[in-house]
């Protein structure tokens, strides 16, 4: 159990444990302890060179990328009915475990107890049922809740000599039956297409899918280098936990180009934001929103563009807007392709995908990337036809999605 107020948290960036300190009074409050050149920011728009403290309403959309929300929280809900839920309580539960290189501890407080590490191959070996899932996860919370999204996932650490959960794993939800599978195809074909992808596989009875992390980096001395991470709504500015999630659906793909210029990326960055883009499109990915895109970084001067993650084909489920409505199918996109009141989220023909490629992110041949993204997605499909980890009915329901996404490269 955590103390009822938690007015201080104590930061760590990377390696630089102590670097600053998280404050809450009327006001959130980040102080950096040191002000030394070679001290790393705690955000791309927080450098320590600038100044050393900074202070905002609402938590920094830094941190609020982290905290837990959808099915996460509410385990954690279950799990400490009688402990707050303020944003500084669920940091300190993140703990060290946050993807990119933010960890949170109360002060004095000694590290948290190292989790039980479970390797890769148990993991994909383990027989699937919600009360198992429940359990993996109920152990791992006790050690820092490190996830955020709306799916059912945990991070678990892979081997005892490195004391930061490595994994993540993914189950499906009730209301989205296969998504695993479904997930796997997805980066299966993203990865067939050229598009950078985290290393990932499906469990032997296709219900969970397991990533390494795309934020860690293996030294040759065995250290684990952390790398900064922030998503798109971060770095917008936005805070989107819980009942404000929404507005990582508000806005367009346009502006994400345009957010990707002003922090200077390199241009073979807007090349892969592309790809990116291009994929969710054809695959019919309607959840692209704006915390599914984001960056890693040492420092200001040498970031890029992650890998692709948290992709699936929705058009293949039905949801009720409220519940006893109709059910409908997901049809649009997470966010309009263009800047303007009167631009809609309906899916870009290819012609518009492709003249969005030339005119924002400076493809000159858009066309051969929609050919590789459709080659992927059909030997996707193919090589998978027989694989017994993916239900016949799933591939058949992603087979006949995907048509439309191949007519794009013909």
């Amino acid at each position: 159990m955590l103390p009822e107020k938690i007015p201080l948290l104590e930061v760590a960036i990377g390696e630089h444990q102590g670097a600053g300190q998280l404050l809450k009074h009327s006001i959130y409050e980040f102080r950096y302890l040191s002000a030394e050149p070679r001290q790393p920011s705690v955000a791309l728009l927080m450098p320590a060179r600038s100044q050393l403290t900074w202070q905002a309403g609402d938590l920094f959309p830094s941190m609020d990328q982290n905290l837990p929300e959808g099915d996460l929280f509410m385990r954690i809900r279950a799990l400490f009915p009688k402990q707050p839920t303020t944003p500084m309580h669920l940091l300190a539960l993140i703990g060290d475990n946050g993807i990119g290189r933010l960890g949170f501890r109360l002060p004095g407080a000694p590290p948290a107890r190292p989790a039980t590490p479970i390797s890769k191959q148990a993991l994909l070996q383990l027989p699937y049922s919600p009360e198992v899932f429940a359990d993996l996860v109920h152990a791992y919370l006790s050690t820092g809740a490190g996830i955020a999204g709306m799916q059912p996932k945990i991070m678990v650490p892979e081997r005892a000599t490195v004391p930061i959960t490595s994994l993540i794993v993914k189950a499906a939800g009730p209301s989205y039956p296969d998504l695993a599978a479904n997930e796997y195809l997805c980066l299966s074909a993203a990865r067939r297409a050229g598009i950078e992808t985290p290393t990932f596989d499906l469990s032997e009875d296709g219900q969970l899918l397991v990533l390494d992390r795309f934020d860690l980096i293996a030294q040759e001395d065995g250290r684990i280098e952390r790398l900064g991470f922030e998503d798109i709504a971060a770095l917008a500015g936005l805070r989107v936990r819980d009942t404000l999630s929404d507005r990582k659906y508000q806005g367009s793909y346009q502006a994400v180009v345009e957010l990707l210029k002003q922090l200077q990326l390199p241009r073979e960055n807007l090349s892969r934001f592309f790809a990116q883009l291009a994929f969710s499109v054809m695959v019919r990915n309607g959840d692209a929103h704006l915390k599914n895109f984001g960056l890693l970084y040492r420092s200001a001067a040498d970031l890029w563009l992650a890998p692709l993650f948290d992709v699936v084909t929705t058009s293949i489920y039905r949801y009720s807007r409220y519940e006893g409505g109709p059910e409908l199918e997901d049809r649009t996109m997470a966010l309009k392709l263009l800047r303007g009141r009167h631009q809609t989220r309906a899916y870009p023909t290819a012609t518009e995908l492709m003249d969005f490629g030339r005119r924002f992110c400076g493809v000159d041949k858009p066309k051969p990337v929609l050919e590789a993204i459709a080659q992927g997605m059909s030997d996707s499909l193919q090589e998978t036809t027989n694989d017994a980890r993916i239900p016949t009915a799933l591939h058949a329901a992603m087979s006949q999605a995907w048509e439309t996404g191949l007519a794009y490269a013909r």
